[in-house]
């Protein structure tokens, strides 16, 4: 995309250079109505000015005018990266405090089934039922209580 924009951009102001350049003398008169006219050739007999356009830019000019450019282009690029940066920073963060709030909840599930069943029973992930001991229902608490600290803001 720079690329482009860039060579655009020169390209415009060679031309504007070039036809600058090329149009050859330009004359001014006025008519028998008083009407200014400009033409390439004036008519026989009428007493015309010479006009000399202005003159081309030189190359010093046409590179300040390009590097100008090149400038303006890259903070464009520059700009438009720090939106989408920005843009993906608040879809992480909005992510992560989805995540945080999904696990706050179940942290506070599990913590209110750990109270509500005090006795420690437990279902494993393979479908069977067991007790935990005293020491093991402890440390169950604790983790439930740990990741409400953690997730739980």
């Amino acid at each position: 995309m720079r690329a482009w924009a860039l060579g655009l951009a020169v390209a415009g102001i060679g031309l504007a250079a070039f036809s600058s350049q090329s149009l050859g003398e330009m004359y001014r008169w006025v008519d028998e109505s008083g009407t200014t006219v400009y033409a390439q050739q004036p008519p026989p007999g009428i007493q015309a000015t010479p006009i000399k356009p202005h003159p081309a830019p030189g190359a010093d000019t046409t590179g300040q005018a390009a590097e100008q450019l090149r400038g303006r282009v890259e903070q464009d690029i520059d700009k438009r990266e720090d939106q989408a940066l920005k843009a993906e920073a608040a879809a992480k963060q909005a992510a992560e405090e989805t995540a945080r709030k999904t696990n706050c909840d179940a942290a506070r599930k599990n913590l209110n089934t750990l109270q509500t069943r005090g006795k420690g029973r437990l279902r494993t992930p393979d479908g069977k039922s067991g007790y935990l001991s005293r020491d093991e229902l402890a440390k169950e608490f604790d983790k439930a209580r740990e990741q409400i600290k953690i997730n739980c803001k």
